[in-house]
């Protein structure tokens, strides 16, 4: 979906576009983001967030060092996995746990570093690919919309590489 890709000129704008989207997010809802170290993957989360209504989404921080962190307190619980630091994972016993936040039907999933995972979890509506812009502050946001996300969550997404005001 090219002409999806949304062109993010700071943190501020990835929070906001990713707090229209969490307007379209339903429980069991599973999104997959994309993008090298410092890409924006976490302060799309903050956005998600802060868009379900959580009390303080300056909470938000990158679970690499804790693989999960779980937010409540708004519209949805959302569970937050970073798996950069399972790469080369592959024994399932070494899996055993980690995923167990997939489970919850009543949850919002996000997961950074998908392309650790062994396979591909239940209810993925949105995979999101982040590059670099041409500036140290810009990136390069790319959707991918799948099942319910393509009729829930396109719709609420920045038409035109541009976002328009809430």
């Amino acid at each position: 979906m090219g002409d999806a890709a949304f062109m993010a000129a700071s943190a501020e704008e990835t929070e906001a576009f990713a707090a229209r989207v969490a307007a379209g997010l339903t429980g069991g809802d599973r999104l997959l983001l994309h993008g090298d170290l410092g890409g924006g993957k976490t302060t799309f989360v903050r956005g998600l967030v802060r868009g379900l209504g959580h009390p303080d989404p300056r909470e938000v921080a990158s679970p690499t060092y804790a693989l999960h962190h779980r937010y409540e307190g708004g519209s949805h619980p959302v569970d937050h996995l970073d798996l950069y630091r399972l790469e080369g994972v592959e024994d399932a016993m070494e899996w055993q746990g980690i995923l167990d936040p997939l489970d919850d039907p009543d949850a919002v999933a996000v997961i950074e570093w998908p392309d650790r995972l062994p396979w591909r979890p239940d209810g993925v509506v949105l995979e999101v690919r982040f590059s670099p812009g041409p500036t140290v502050d810009q990136r390069l946001v790319r959707p991918t919309f799948l099942g319910q996300g393509e009729i829930r969550l396109q719709p609420l997404w920045p038409q035109g590489g541009s976002l328009e005001p809430e």
